[in-house]
């Protein structure tokens, strides 16, 4: 906790370092926002995202959990790329897209990755409903755990302490917890902006 304490004050220190400097709060926003957020791949994020109608800065959250934006990221299970599929999953994404050409290396395309990462999103909501802790409780544990969790609880959505892995428990607060934050950033960015 101290730690990102301090780590915020840097980085709130250096926002205003660049305000007192440049004498233009918009580039202090600027310079606060790549220290604080990097995001690459952001063209394709806000595409795929557009397309499939989910929230950028939840795909945003869901590729820092999952693989820190490294494009070449692979798991001891076999998850692949950005966001991190598994190459069982990917082929059947592939199928969904009428892809006849895929091979499992595809995955570390970001566009492909975030392609099928966004689509697998989409497709998931449509199963378990709008509900986002269930929602990546199905996309890091698969949807047939989740199912069993939610039949023996005669539920519809899932809680964190309702998760019964602990992964999946900790990579949904995760990616919760950074939605949440970048939300936060977006508000504070849009009212200060509002104010110039």
């Amino acid at each position: 906790m101290l730690r990102r304490l301090v780590f915020l004050f840097c980085l709130v220190g250096a926002a205003f370092w660049a305000v007192s400097r440049w004498g233009n709060l918009p580039i202090g926003i600027q310079v606060a926002e790549s220290l604080l957020k990097p995001v690459f791949h952001k063209e394709i994020i806000n595409h795929y995202s557009g397309v499939y109608k989910e929230d950028p800065l939840f795909v945003i959250a869901l590729i820092k959990a999952e693989s820190k934006f490294f494009k070449k990221a692979k798991s001891a299970r076999g998850a692949v790329g950005l966001m991190q599929i598994m190459p069982q999953t990917a082929k059947e994404i592939a199928k969904d897209l009428k892809m006849k050409d895929f091979a499992i290396e595809d995955l570390e395309d970001p566009e492909t990755n975030i392609r099928f990462g966004v689509h697998h999103i989409s497709k998931l909501r449509k199963e378990f409903g709008n509900h986002d802790i269930t929602v990546l409780a199905a996309y890091n544990a698969g949807s047939k755990n989740v199912k069993d969790w939610l039949r023996k609880r005669k539920k519809k959505k899932i809680e964190y302490e309702e998760i019964e892995f602990y992964e999946t428990k900790k990579f949904s607060q995760n990616v919760i917890q950074t939605y949440r934050w970048l939300k936060k950033m977006q508000t504070w960015r849009n009212q200060i902006l509002k104010r110039q």
